[in-house]
């Protein structure tokens, strides 16, 4: 990526995006939240940690912070014990319970992927390491194809290995609860309640 399409990405279209999420997942029910490929601590910063036991993950996070793992999803999956990450002493709260020291830990309320999908070698089986890791909800954002190469003029995104369509997501985590655009129509955000489907 450039340093302008960086700068814009960073400093504009992000914050944007975030924003939405943040609206999306400030209506859900407070509990466990897991965010791969968190990149920094954008939305740790911004989350409601009363009501929300925040985790990142990344393979080469750009901070550090006992909340955010360096970690893959596969690691994660492997090491299913959470004790074994960096993160240790969650806060505890009434509405959002720690599962970190819990030797019985299965999954998080709440696994967020923000244009990640695009990323990875193997979107859909990341699809289906997200989904096993939710209890219940998922919330992905993607590149809102065509809408995306548009606003580039076209040119392709070196860093994007894949085109994800909405009804990729929708055949990997069933029917959305919600669906809504960002970023002026280049990004396409569902929520999905994996007890719904």
């Amino acid at each position: 990526m450039g340093t302008i399409d960086r700068y814009i990405q960073d400093n504009w279209l992000r914050p944007i995006r975030l924003k939405a999420i943040l609206k999306i997942l400030n209506k859900l029910p407070g509990g466990s939240v897991l965010d791969v490929g968190c990149m920094d601590d954008y939305l740790l910063k911004r989350i409601d940690r009363k009501k929300f036991d925040y985790s990142g993950i990344d393979i080469e996070p750009l901070v550090e912070h006992d909340k955010i793992m360096k970690k893959s999803v596969e690691e994660l999956i492997k090491g299913k014990n959470p004790q074994k990450s960096k993160i240790s002493g969650a806060t505890k709260s009434k509405t959002a319970p720690s599962r970190r020291n819990s030797e019985d830990f299965d999954g998080y309320d709440i696994v967020i992927a923000t244009e990640v999908l695009e990323h990875v070698d193997d979107p859909v089986d990341a699809m289906k390491k997200i989904k096993g890791l939710s209890k219940r909800f998922v919330l992905v954002s993607v590149p809102n194809e065509p809408w995306f190469m548009l606003a580039r003029g076209f040119a392709p995104d070196r860093e994007h290995l894949w085109t994800i369509r909405p009804w990729t997501l929708d055949k990997n985590f069933g029917k959305p609860v919600l669906t809504q655009k960002a970023c002026f129509r280049r990004s396409h955000i569902a929520l999905y309640d994996l007890s719904k489907n």
